[in-house]
């Protein structure tokens, strides 16, 4: 079956971050500290790993080709697994997306440190100006960053509060015309809204477990998400990258990456609510709407695994992790 293009690009910026907090499951493949008595840390997961330019100018213009050849209309959101304001170039990679996909729904997903050094007002709006359509600030109340941002921004653009705002929903696509600044409830207090809870990341963040034990998971139907060297996991809770899916940069177009065996077999799985290999087993991770599977309206089905489903698996899982793992407190 040939699957409808994904509804969001997650594109990493950056891999490490300027904190370590313990709920993250960044510290599934960066020795940061994360696993000490306090949530954040502060510790810095040097060395950080960047998304160059030149490699970022090559995804952008095959995703350009894609949404003329194939109609592929993703969001792009700027984050996954590090602090995007980290990358020196994370100006010029809005920029340069903005150039190349003049439509297309752009937002970063950030704690905002990196626009805290000189001019925040000025820094924001450069930023917002170029082409940003969401500014995604995560607010995490014993850092303060987000409260600077209310205090010291003087700039053009509305700062709203979700989810006290439903209607500043971070992911609800937005007119190229419009650029918010959209500050999300510290996830220790939050109760409702799309960021109101979180999951064991497939075991980097928290030990595995059964709950989410034959319900599917939509993210292979909706979602792809690029590392910072081009690679392509099966999702973005797969941190260390046990499931190989392909680089975007090395090899091929948007979408031959997404029809391939390794995501056609991880649908397969997953569509039949089978969370029994490689990173998908314990995760607890749950989906939007997933009945509405594989299709936009629910119309399809996916045949069930076979044979040639579990050589695909076993092929995507033969060569280990894009990055090396770091064992956590439970698999020690």
């Amino acid at each position: 079956m040939k699957q409808q293009p994904p509804f969001c690009i997650q594109l990493e910026l950056t891999e490490g971050c300027n904190l370590a907090c313990s709920f993250c499951g960044l510290a599934a493949i960066r020795d940061n500290g994360a696993d000490g008595p306090n949530k954040i840390r502060g510790k810095n997961s040097h060395p950080y790993k960047f998304l160059e330019y030149a490699s970022a100018r090559v995804i952008a213009k095959k995703l350009q080709r894609a949404m003329k050849k194939d109609k592929w209309n993703p969001r792009i959101e700027m984050a996954m697994h590090g602090e995007p304001t980290m990358n020196p170039q994370f100006l010029n990679i809005v920029q340069l997306f903005r150039k190349e996909l003049p439509t297309t729904h752009l937002q970063m997903t950030s704690n905002g440190a990196g626009l805290l050094s000189g001019d925040l007002t000025k820094n924001i709006d450069t930023l917002l100006s170029s082409g940003l359509n969401v500014l995604l600030l995560d607010n995490y109340e014993s850092i303060k960053i987000c409260d600077k941002v209310r205090t010291r921004y003087i700039g053009n653009y509305p700062i709203y509060e979700y989810p006290l705002n439903k209607k500043a929903n971070p992911h609800r696509r937005r007119k190229p015309s419009d650029h918010d600044i959209v500050i999300v409830q510290d996830i220790d207090h939050a109760s409702q809204g799309t960021h109101s809870t979180i999951n064991n990341h497939a075991g980097s963040a928290f030990p595995k477990n059964s709950r989410a034990v034959g319900k599917r998971c939509a993210k292979v139907f909706r979602e792809l998400s690029i590392r910072w060297d081009g690679s392509v996991a099966i999702c973005c809770n797969d941190w260390p990258g046990f499931y190989r899916c392909g680089n975007i940069i090395q090899k091929g177009e948007f979408e031959s990456l997404w029809q391939n065996t390794a995501f056609i077999a991880a649908r397969k799985k997953l569509y039949h609510g089978y969370r029994d290999f490689g990173p998908c087993k314990g995760c607890d991770a749950t989906s939007y709407r997933p009945g509405l599977l594989p299709d936009a309206q629910g119309k399809k089905e996916y045949e069930k695994p076979d044979d040639s489903t579990l050589i695909a698996i076993k092929d995507a899982l033969k060569k280990g992790p894009y990055t090396s793992a770091v064992p956590r407190p439970w698999e020690r």
